[in-house]
């Protein structure tokens, strides 16, 4: 290291400038690293110093970047005598301390004195400086980078300085909106004294360990060898550093290779506009590189993170790109075709999870929002490569009700194991890809067709069984709640739920999101059932059949909201249908259409839970296309001697 320091901001900022390079990941911090360091700022003592962390340097000289489009706006800050700082680690640090600085400065007018120095002197000494036209940042990210926009506009409250130019929001412009959000909470009910007292203690009293490396160093990767407080690199951010950093190596003219770094540039801001576009739930950006590396490449499960090994130790090397076996070197054109794949397949996963924001019809949009709800398995792959391909909207909507149809019958119903026929369905993805084999999307759908319960001459079955099943809930009678404890309960119940509504051709009563509320299924018998009402209906029934009748998925209803635990163990009648003090309708006759139609029924006994249960059992036979023999074994009902419907 050239040098090695502790400074505080007022010795590191003194005729300095610093920027964020391209390839470095954007604004990570999050509630918790906030919390920490607003923590640390109130237990530090004024005149104490605190030890804040490590700051990485690499110094940018004139000469390099006056000849750069977008070094023009900050050249005469050398004129004037500024040194410029490219920051290799510790932005996280100094990102968050100028946002601090700048809400604090923002609690005080232009003609403000701070700590006995003017508002406009501490604004050009931390945040920026104007000469005629120009406006340079004295901290903030190169104009390539996603979040140069967002933190000028957005977060240092400045006019844009790039024409029609609109801060797209990604995870990170989110989490600088959140930092920004939580420093002016934290400031607006202290006074101007308590205000002054932090932003002396944020400049003079933490202290930063600052390292400026030596110029024959490799500052790409000192880049990847460091960590930030609280949230190591991600994969996916190690990677386009990766990737910039080859771009230096490639045989290819100055232009080419320029181009190809803007491009890797545009490529990853896309990216983290898409998984950050749905902000109530964000997407994680190394299971997106995962999936697309298993539909691009290929699949190992030899070892855990096999994708970022195999993308970051493998492929894209130095060695790679410089050995001279064209065969195995990885060259402009197989890092193009790489981003250009990942800049087509992150628009898709997008879609993939969250279908209301897609093109498509709202048959294509239901059928995807049940696989989310049910969950990928290890079809995500084979999703996206069939959205990248411009399948017709009609075979993909077949394909997606094939991997539903899957999900629910191998892993609901017979209960096989998580990972079942993964690597099958992986390497079909990459396969139909790569065009290793003559796919077409009705192959694919009939290898999950087939994969479900297919049978041939030999008499060899998919992976569906519904002898599994039975023995399944036979035992989650004997050990648990029957019925009850099965994990595809609530999605079967909403499936039946939907059924109802489109028969009634009614609006949705209930929502997915209270179906996953631990309180979204109510026993129709109630559990405590001491009651005269109900003891009268299972009098003659031994404890073990009470056990059976209660848990039995005829006597298991979707209700659309939490009841009372009181009114739960009401009888029938009263559960059903009653009116509280001020005459307003309660029961089961308002709710859900799964109540409503149980609010049909005059009593509750037990064949009508067996009557129900096998109306429920034939509709999923209907649904997902099988055949149930002996529905009342299933339901642990076959006690009950009653004519079904």
């Amino acid at each position: 290291m050239a040098n090695n320091e502790l400074k505080t901001l007022v010795e590191i900022f003194n005729n300095s400038f610093f920027r964020i390079p391209d390839y470095q990941r954007g604004y990570a911090w999050q509630q918790d690293q906030l919390e920490d360091f607003w923590e640390d700022l109130e237990n530090l003592k004024v005149g104490t110093k605190h030890y804040t962390g490590l700051i990485t340097v690499e110094q940018i000289k004139k000469e390099e970047v006056e000849k750069l489009e977008k070094w023009q706006d900050d050249l005469w800050m050398f004129s004037k005598g500024f040194k410029a700082y490219y920051v290799i680690d510790g932005q996280q640090r100094l990102t968050t301390v100028i946002i601090l600085l700048q809400s604090i400065l923002n609690q005080f007018g232009d003609d403000e004195e701070i700590n006995f120095e003017e508002k406009r002197d501490l604004v050009k000494k931390f945040l920026y400086q104007k000469s005629g036209k120009y406006h340079s940042f004295v901290f903030g990210y190169e104009k390539d980078n996603p979040s140069d926009e967002y933190f000028k506009t957005k977060i240092l409250n400045q006019s844009s300085v790039t024409v029609d130019s609109v801060p797209e929001e990604t995870l990170y412009t989110a989490n600088l909106k959140r930092a920004k959000s939580f420093f002016e909470l934290k400031l607006k009910l202290l006074s101007k004294e308590q205000l002054e007292r932090i932003f002396s203690k944020v400049v003079n009293n933490l202290k930063f360990n600052l390292y400026e490396i030596d110029e024959e160093l490799d500052v790409f990767v000192t880049f990847e060898t460091m960590n930030n407080r609280g949230k190591p690199l991600s994969k996916l951010e190690l990677l386009k550093n990766r990737l910039i950093y080859l771009t230096t190596l490639l045989e290819e003219s100055e232009s080419d290779r320029n181009k190809l770094r803007k491009d890797i540039n545009d490529v990853w801001k896309k990216v983290y506009e898409y998984l950050g576009k749905n902000q109530k739930k964000p997407l994680d950006d190394d299971n997106f590189l995962k999936n697309h590396w298993i539909m691009y490449f290929k699949y190992d499960r030899s070892k855990s993170e096999a994708y970022a090994d195999f993308l970051l130790n493998e492929y894209f090397t130095a060695k790679n790109v410089i050995i001279a076996d064209r065969e195995t070197k990885i060259g402009f054109q197989e890092i193009k075709n790489y981003i250009d794949s990942i800049h087509i397949s992150i628009k898709n996963w997008f879609i993939i999870h969250t279908p209301n924001y897609s093109r498509f019809s709202d048959e294509f949009k239901i059928w995807l929002t049940k696989l989310n709800r049910i969950g990928f398995g290890a079809f995500a792959p084979l999703l996206l490569v069939s959205l990248n391909k411009n399948i017709e909207e009609k075979k993909l909507v077949e394909l997606l009700k094939s991997m539903e149809r899957f999900q629910f019958l191998v892993f609901r119903i017979t209960r096989r194991a998580s990972n079942t026929q993964n690597s099958f369905f992986y390497r079909l993805a990459n396969d139909y890809h790569n065009e290793i084999a003559e796919y077409t999307i009705q192959d694919i759908i009939a290898e999950i067709n087939w994969a479900t319960e297919g049978k041939d001459d030999e008499g060899y079955y998919g992976w569906y069984d519904l002898d599994r099943f039975m023995a399944y809930i036979s035992d989650q009678f004997r050990k648990e709640s029957g019925y009850y404890s099965w994990n595809g309960l609530k999605y079967f119940l909403y499936e039946y739920e939907l059924y109802l509504q489109k028969c009634a051709n009614g609006d949705t009563k209930v929502s997915w999101e209270r179906v996953t509320k631990s309180d979204s299924i109510e026993h129709i018998l109630p559990q405590a059932n001491s009651a005269y009402c109900w003891s009268d209906n299972l009098k003659g029934y031994r404890k073990s059949q009470k056990h059976q009748l209660l848990h039995s998925l005829g006597n298991l209803v979707l209700i659309a909201s939490s009841k009372n635990s009181k009114l739960q163990n009401q009888c029938f009648e009263y559960k059903r249908n009653h009116r509280d003090a001020a005459g307003n309708l309660f029961g089961f006759v308002n709710g859900s259409y799964s109540e409503i139609e149980v609010a049909q029924y005059d009593e509750w006994k037990p064949e009508f839970i067996l009557e129900r249960g096998i109306k429920l059992l034939k509709f999923m036979e209907n649904r997902w296309n099988i055949e149930i023999e002996d529905k009342e074994e299933l339901l642990q009902l076959d006690f009950l001697k009653v004519e079904s419907v």
